[in-house]
């Protein structure tokens, strides 16, 4: 069974100062469908010590959150600094990284992205234009229509990044590194009355290549 670290949101109680962390509870619904093990990272614990002691196969960034360079406050600025470390150190111990939503976005900023302002991107479905270039073309070729729950695109990254797959309209949905083992999506897979077969195949693979 594959063992895979996942990230949260972060929620600021507003009632009296306590910050918390947050995961839909369909995440466990994903996985249990995937039939891989979600290890949950409390943000303020050293995440080194899971890859000294468990058998890491991959993380997982979740969405929530604006990142700091587009909403500048100190929870995103403490999340994205934590992911970015997550990111670091993935790279160099070469373990797989996918990312959803705000994962993508994370993704995106730690390899030199610009953002812009989009609209009609908050609680809709679009079909993907999927680059004939992409590893996984096939598999996003499949997929039906996606959700989106966002309002802010990528506008430009770097050359290391390849554009996956966009919208209608040329909005970036979907991102993979050239050479690592890190991919990214705008949708929100475990979002909806029923998870998409489709959509889980695309993470089995990923984590499974």
């Amino acid at each position: 069974m594959k063992k895979i670290l996942v990230t949260q949101r972060l929620i600021l109680n507003k009632d009296y100062y306590e910050l918390r962390e947050a995961l839909d509870v369909n995440w466990g619904i994903l996985f249990e469908k995937i039939n891989f093990l979600p290890i949950i990272l409390p943000i303020e614990y050293n995440f080194e010590k899971y890859f000294k002691s468990i058998d890491i196969d991959g993380i997982i960034l979740t969405g929530g959150n604006d990142l700091d360079i587009i909403n500048k406050n100190e929870i995103s600025k403490k999340r994205d600094l934590y992911e970015k470390n997550l990111i670091k150190y993935a790279i160099k111990n070469d373990i797989p990284v996918f990312g959803f939503c705000r994962g993508m976005q994370i993704i995106a900023e730690f390899f030199g992205a610009d953002f812009y302002e989009v609209k009609n991107q908050i609680n809709t479905k679009h079909k993907l234009k999927v680059n004939k270039d992409s590893k996984y073309f096939n598999l996003l070729n499949r997929i039906d229509k996606v959700n989106s729950f966002h309002n802010y695109g990528i506008k430009s990254i770097s050359d290391d990044i390849l554009i996956s797959a966009t919208n209608e309209d040329g909005i970036i949905k979907a991102i993979e590194h050239k050479k690592m083992n890190i991919f990214g999506q705008m949708w929100h897979t475990e979002r909806g009355n029923e998870i998409s077969e489709k959509e889980l195949n695309l993470v089995r693979v990923f984590f499974n290549d």
